[in-house]
């Protein structure tokens, strides 16, 4: 692939930071943007090292005009946005700062592409299919949300195809099952600060000794072991997801939509018996009532992905919990 522009949003968070890292590391130049809301500075140090790599400290659901000088001054040829407010349970206590966050963020750089021939790249969320009844959920499953996080996901994607459709553009929304891990190279991993609300950072601040035991979110649900069963995905596997987009993003005009997960239904007491195997680390466990926004099983059939994107996932499980351990058993200062 020949070298490109990419406005990377988000570009210090957890997804966003390892796509920038694996893009600088192909040769790409990347126009990084995050205001650091779930990401850490430490992040943006280590991608400045690359002399490709051009950031800004900025709120995109604030500031329109430092969008239009970004865009109007590195003419990119895509835009990968990853940033936005992320947690379920959350955006069921706080709507309000989660609607204006992410439609207002999506919208700005919407209205600066609308005339350019800058491409379009959304993370989206298997949330957009809420407790979906068939399983594996293809892209053509209904879009029925169970959670405000997924609502503004799903909201986000109306507006890509009312502007797609208007403007002409083409753009794809990619949407994510459960990505764990951390990039084989130990530079970036999920960090995360007082109280992750994800699965796997959770298992990782036990193993740590920062807390005694980590809590499952109901026990009582009609699956093998009670517990709830997602899809989880390596997060390297995630990244390659989105350069086999971008590779095919000009063949496929309007707005396109692809499900990136293995197809494999994992629960979260399999999860947790895995990174013990895998580690020999004990993780101790408390049962909590359910939470709200959750969902029973989720799983992908990522055979749209695998046919037209030309990508699949090549990891298991247990390199999930690998590469995630590995990444931060020698790095405290990333757990506060």
């Amino acid at each position: 692939m020949a070298s490109k522009n990419i406005i990377v949003t988000g570009a210090t968070g957890y997804i966003g930071g390892t796509f920038a890292y694996e893009a600088l590391k192909k040769g790409h130049h990347v126009i990084g943007i995050d205001n650091f809301c779930n990401s850490s500075p430490e992040t943006e140090k280590k991608l400045s090292k690359f002399n490709n790599f051009t950031f800004y400290n900025c709120d995109i659901s604030k500031n329109k005009e430092t969008i239009k000088e970004i865009v109007r001054s590195h003419h990119p040829d895509v835009i990968i946005h990853f940033a936005g407010l992320k947690a379920v349970g959350d955006s069921e206590k706080e709507q309000s700062l989660y609607w204006e966050n992410n439609l207002l963020s999506t919208l700005n750089l919407l209205d600066e592409i609308k005339h350019c021939d800058t491409h379009f790249i959304f993370s989206s969320s298997a949330t957009v299919y809420g407790d979906s009844k068939i399983q594996p959920i293809t892209e053509e499953a209904q879009t029925k949300t169970s959670s405000a996080y997924g609502s503004t996901k799903l909201a986000q994607e109306l507006l890509i195809s009312d502007y797609a459709r208007a403007y002409k553009k083409h753009c794809i929304s990619l949407r994510y099952f459960n990505p764990v891990g951390a990039h084989s190279d130990g530079v970036l991993f999920e960090n995360f600060r007082d109280n992750p609300n994800n699965l796997m950072p959770r298992i990782l601040r036990v193993a740590k000794g920062l807390d005694s035991h980590i809590k499952i979110f109901g026990d009582d649900y009609s699956t093998a072991d009670g517990t709830g069963e997602r899809d989880y995905i390596h997060i390297c596997d995630l990244i390659e997801g989105h350069f086999a987009a971008l590779e095919k993003i000009r063949s496929l005009p309007g707005h396109s939509f692809f499900n990136l997960g293995t197809g494999i239904k994992t629960s979260v007491k399999e999860l947790i018996d895995t990174f013990t195997s895998t580690t020999g680390i004990a993780i101790d466990v408390e049962v909590s009532d359910r939470r709200e926004g959750d969902v029973e099983i989720c799983y992908a059939s990522p055979k749209k992905a695998n046919e037209t994107l030309e990508w699949s996932a090549k990891k298991n499980l247990k390199d999930m919990c690998r590469d995630a351990w590995d990444a931060i058993k020698n790095e405290p200062e990333s757990f506060k």
